[in-house]
């Protein structure tokens, strides 16, 4: 996983009066976690997080954040984006939680699925369903995907792709979902199926009919 920078300034108040001016300022509150240290309450330009996410999926954005108090003094953990908070109208980020990580040790997240193509099924008239967005994995924090993505154009109608589908050859990852699990499936419309169900087989004869 790629690695950004962000600075951010320790914020001594809180409540929502202060998070609304904040906010009318450029600026969003924001919340450092985890690790040995407390959590500590912060505020960020919203522009430089804006910037920095464009082009990454953004939930668990690995960042190397320098955070400044008015002393000048601070720290400079390496953090995952943990959580951030989108207004649903304005789509304007309005919060962010941070979490502080040991890059030497292995954690345990969450990954999205991206999954590309066509599928032959759903050319055929097939209806497709993704099941499963994401899995569960455990990396070190730099070798954690920012997704995982697979091609699905050769799938035919009644298949179905399974987490046992990723690629795991020379992954620096380790899969926790249950390979069983449905990624996604391209199967047969109602109306295709209840025909087919409808239809005997070929050759087969009706019982108790006279030749």
């Amino acid at each position: 996983m790629q690695k950004v920078a962000i600075t951010a300034d320790v914020r001594r108040d809180n409540g929502k009066g202060v998070a609304r001016k904040l906010r009318a300022q450029g600026l969003i509150p924001a919340v450092l976690y985890g690790g040995d240290g407390p959590p500590v309450s912060l505020k960020l330009v919203r522009r430089d997080l804006a910037l920095v996410m464009q082009g990454h999926e953004g939930h668990h954005l690995l960042v190397d954040l320098a955070v400044k108090d008015d002393q000048g003094a601070g720290e400079n953990p390496l953090v995952f984006l943990q959580e951030l908070d989108v207004n649903p109208i304005t789509q304007v980020i309005e919060h962010a939680d941070f979490w502080r990580v040991d890059a030497t040790k292995p954690i345990h997240t969450t990954v999205a699925i991206h999954l590309s193509g066509t599928p032959i099924g759903v050319r055929q008239g097939g209806v497709y369903q993704q099941v499963l967005r994401e899995i569960d994995i455990e990396a070190l924090p730099v070798d954690i995907p920012e997704k995982i993505e697979m091609e699905i154009s050769n799938m035919a109608m009644g298949q179905a792709l399974h987490v046992s589908d990723i690629p795991s050859e020379g992954i620096p990852y380790a899969i926790l979902t249950p390979g069983d699990r449905v990624i996604c499936t391209v199967h047969a419309p109602r109306a295709m199926a209840a025909e087919t169900a409808a239809t005997p087989e070929e050759g087969a004869g009706s019982e108790g009919q006279k030749s």
